[in-house]
């Protein structure tokens, strides 16, 4: 039966939902799959306030991600970690206030979405990019903290 749902879902799994309804009622599963699943009108109303409620939290995310700003080839690299937090704090506390700081951080966003998808095609040269950065992310954090003992003084 589980293929009979994958393929009416053209290509998707079943999903948990789907997997826990199975074990509750096997019967209304057959049945919905046959005839066709219906809602009641308070369904559709709930189905469309969490869809609401998703692209609201989607867009929030992406409002957040704007915000904070770009950092391509990190985010790509090291995820959301603190290595990104360090190059992100880098380039807007050392690089941003500077001409040519600001003009450099332009150039990469322009050249990074590029790098980025080269990147994902070669998943090995991901390691060798994060072994290439480290370096430079321990000498952008000594640097952030060498600014900070400065400014604390």
């Amino acid at each position: 039966m589980a293929k009979r749902i994958r393929s009416r879902r053209h290509g998707r799994g079943v999903s948990a939902s789907e997997l826990a309804q199975m074990g509750v009622c096997e019967r209304l599963v057959l049945f919905e799959h046959q005839r066709g699943e219906r809602h009641t009108a308070q369904q559709l109303q709930d189905l469309a306030r969490g869809r609401d409620a998703h692209d609201g939290f989607h867009r929030q995310g992406q409002a957040e991600e704007a915000r904070r700003g770009r950092c391509f080839v990190a985010t790509l690299v090291f995820g959301e970690s603190p290595e990104t937090q360090v190059l992100r704090d880098f380039r807007d506390q050392v690089m941003r206030p500077s001409v040519t700081g600001r003009r450099l951080i332009a150039a990469y966003y322009r050249m990074a979405p590029v790098a980025c998808r080269l990147l994902m095609q070669r998943p090995g040269a991901i390691h060798v990019v994060r072994c290439m950065l480290r370096p430079l992310v321990w000498l952008a954090a000594r640097h952030l903290e060498v600014g900070r003992v400065r400014h604390d003084r």
